[in-house]
């Protein structure tokens, strides 16, 4: 499904199997990327018509992309091509900046949850 993919990270060029299919078979595509110089991030969407059929190839890309699996999939993408490349130095630094990604999201819920909380509940002091 995502294995398309992994033609990014690789310095070879495209087999038969990996080409993107030819601009009129795209009904949508959503294309992330970053200039150089910049960290803006760029969204990139694609429809080839304003018709239903386009609209649900999107709305299929768009579930895809909400799931966890999606996440986990492109990681590990990302993973096997830069082992595939000698690259396991730059593959931990981006293991070390998800962790530390998920590890400053996780504090920020902890604090946001424990920010409304009184030291003594009103219920505690009716008991």
């Amino acid at each position: 499904m995502l294995n398309k993919f992994l033609k990014i990270f690789s310095k070879q060029p495209a087999t038969e199997t990996t080409q993107e299919p030819p601009k009129d078979e795209v009904l949508a595509s959503v294309r992330y990327s970053i200039k150089k110089g910049s960290s803006d991030v760029i969204i990139d969407i694609e429809l080839q018509d304003y018709d239903e059929t386009s609209a649900s190839g999107l709305c299929s890309i768009l579930d895809i992309l909400c799931e966890d699996l999606c996440y986990a999939e492109t990681i590990n993408m990302i993973r096997v091509a830069l082992i595939q490349d000698d690259q396991e130095e730059l593959l931990f630094k981006i293991f070390t900046h998800i962790s530390q990604e998920a590890r400053d999201k996780i504090l920020k819920t902890y604090k946001d949850s424990k920010k409304d909380e009184p030291c003594v509940k009103p219920s505690d002091m009716l008991k």
